[in-house]
């Protein structure tokens, strides 16, 4: 997925710890757990006519390796096989074929550490082998493409630089590599970013913090450069109104430019607000909103303006179940391009109803529905029912 610096930045930031980091209990380093599940879709594809449905069944294996030393560091590694088996795979007539089973995997791992007492680092990397590229808009699948392997990597530095004043400063990197030499001209992606924030405690459980941030984007295409880079300016603040209840705003304003010189750069004002409320009772709700220049979710399209609200609510029925409810709308403006790329809007609505049970301390049972319809002037409109299960044995 092309991730483009800007408006969601700020969401993770606070959570960089300047001093120290709140450590997991670990009782023994290593964890393995297993688990199986099955996806039905009815529109396979995401197409208006001539729907194929499938059903997907998954098993996994999931070991880690955790190391603590005390709440200076925290290291995780992980790899993870899969197995995946389509009761309808794509022909190559189809295009993107599939296996009727197919290997995936992925391996990587999660460092923090707090060099002295006022300055730490984050350091992250996974590797993945997949058919399914992770762009995603509320849980609910955007586009569906051919197997490949991306790799992605971040890291961060902050620092207290006074108890009142601290500061963070992040790169990341994201490659894609497809399998299939014809997919891979076109759709073969880098993706360098990196940001740096600075932030204020005003006291009363406000903070304040201002960021920069830049992002390029490269694609090899043989039809037509898709390349672009943004700038990214902002200021935001954080008011924690008590532990389990908090709310984040950020506004700001972006510039996009063309690698392709036939294209005109774009500016546009972007914003983000989210409102979170935890574990004060059984019920946990979250809200938030974005607006500005975002990764497409149409190819070849390089940017898209979206606007885009969400929400979510956990409910605990019992101390063993949970349900989820979550809800989307997102509506992505697309300027036009190329005389074969005039621009459009592509709006999604989602809706996902999940449930979540906890037979024992090993045993774990999962279900869900969503539903999801896409309304575009930019590619094929559709809709989509998909239908989850699943159950996880953690040892």
């Amino acid at each position: 997925m092309r991730a483009i610096t800007g408006a969601t930045g700020f969401l993770f930031v606070m959570a960089a710890a300047m001093t120290a980091w709140a450590q997991d209990p670990v009782t023994d380093p290593w964890a393995v757990s297993a688990g199986v599940s099955a996806q039905y879709t009815d529109n396979r594809d995401g197409v208006a006519g001539e729907k194929e449905s499938n059903l997907d069944l998954t098993g996994e294996v999931r070991g880690d390796l955790r190391w603590r030393d005390g709440d200076r560091t925290r290291l995780n590694l992980f790899l993870m096989p899969s197995v995946k088996w389509h009761s309808n795979p794509r022909s190559t007539a189809e295009g993107n074929p599939q296996n009727d089973e197919e290997m995936y995997g992925s391996l990587g791992f999660d460092l923090k550490h707090a060099i002295i007492p006022r300055v730490g680092i984050d350091l992250a990397d996974t590797l993945t082998y997949t058919d399914d590229p992770e762009v995603s808009v509320g849980g609910a699948s955007v586009r569906q493409s051919a197997n490949h392997w991306m790799n992605s990597a971040k890291a961060g530095v902050g620092a207290e630089v006074t108890p009142k004043v601290g500061t963070y400063v992040s790169g990341k990197s994201v490659l894609k590599r497809y399998d299939d030499e014809e997919v891979a001209k076109e759709q073969d992606e880098d993706i360098l970013a990196a940001e740096a924030y600075l932030k204020y405690l005003m006291g009363a459980g406000v903070n304040v913090f201002g960021m920069i941030g830049v992002s390029d984007f490269s694609n090899e295409s043989e039809v037509r450069e898709r390349g672009s880079q943004v700038l990214t300016y902002g200021v935001g603040a954080e008011k924690i109104f008590s532990p389990d209840f908090t709310g984040k705003v950020m506004g700001g304003y972006q510039t996009a430019e063309y690698d392709d010189d036939q294209v005109d750069s774009q500016d546009t004002l972007h914003g983000a607000a989210e409102v979170t409320l935890r574990a004060a009772s059984p019920t946990r709700v979250r809200l938030g909103a974005l607006y500005g220049f975002y990764a497409p979710y149409v190819r070849p399209y390089s940017v898209q303006k979206l606007t885009s609200f969400w929400g979510a609510v956990d409910h605990d029925l019992t101390g063993r179940l949970t349900v989820t409810l979550q809800g989307q709308f997102s509506d992505g403006d697309y300027d036009a391009e190329s005389a074969e790329l005039p621009g459009g809007t592509d709006q999604l609505g989602s809706v996902s109803l999940r449930g979540d049970f906890r037979m024992d301390r090993v045993w774990s049972l999962a279900a869900g529905y969503s539903y999801e319809t896409w309304d575009s002037d930019v590619r094929e409109s559709f809709e989509r029912n998909v239908v989850d299960l699943g159950v996880k044995a953690a040892f």
